[in-house]
């Protein structure tokens, strides 16, 4: 038993788990995979990865997918610090500290925000798609599990057309936003990105926990 899939696996698996939900709910839409923004500068990486952005009737939506599985997930609070995030494998009593992956996805947003129009609704995720994952104590609304998604899909749908906050895109308005993230891409790669990441960690001392590398926390 693993406590982290294979990231690609994971996130091939997340997609197709999106398309299922988000399909029926929505008469177009698009699905992008792995798009590659510019950070601040300042940033430790000048680049950034979204897994995966839904681009629908109410929106654009970004999932952070994560391959976690056959672990409990959870938090631990401080009134000084930042949450700080754990795996414990099923039946084990150790467990391992990731990278927080409501920062991750949040900062992300934060930029992606500042690149879009002001009245498009942007919001974010963490999907967790694997089995034998359970989320412990108090989460983050934004962190979701497989079983969670035909309500998020229903969610989004219901709230979009009935807040009315935002405009609604009709099938030309979510090509044309569609084409506005690749846009805001370019020329960035996951060969670039990946590179940065790699010098980015290089630069860094030894990390504590040696197995965080494969679990793909970029």
């Amino acid at each position: 038993m693993t406590i982290v899939l294979q990231s690609t696996v994971a996130a091939s698996l997340g997609i197709q788990q999106l398309a299922n939900a988000f399909t029926p709910a929505f008469s177009h839409l698009r699905i992008l995979r792995n798009l590659i923004i510019p950070m601040p500068s300042g940033c430790a990486v000048p680049t950034a990865r979204i897994d995966a952005v839904i681009v629908c009737e109410t929106g654009v939506y970004l999932f952070e997918i994560k391959a976690w599985r056959n672990a409990f997930v959870y938090r631990k609070k401080s009134d000084e610090a930042p949450p700080r995030w754990f795996l414990r494998l099923n039946g084990c009593t150790r467990a391992r500290e990731v990278k927080d992956p409501a920062w991750q996805g949040g900062r992300k947003t934060t930029q992606l925000r500042s690149l879009l129009p002001d009245d498009l609704r942007l919001q974010y995720f963490v999907l967790l798609p694997c089995e034998g994952v359970e989320l412990e104590g108090v989460m983050p609304a934004a962190v979701i599990t497989q079983q969670d998604l035909p309500y998020i899909a229903r969610l989004v749908r219901n709230n979009g057309r009935t807040a009315r906050t935002y405009p609604l895109l009709d099938a030309h308005a979510v090509e044309r936003t569609v084409q506005r993230l690749l846009d805001i891409q370019g020329d960035l790669s996951m060969e670039t990105h990946l590179q940065n990441c790699r010098e980015r960690s290089e630069q860094q001392p030894p990390m504590r926990w040696p197995v965080m590398r494969a679990m793909g926390l970029q």
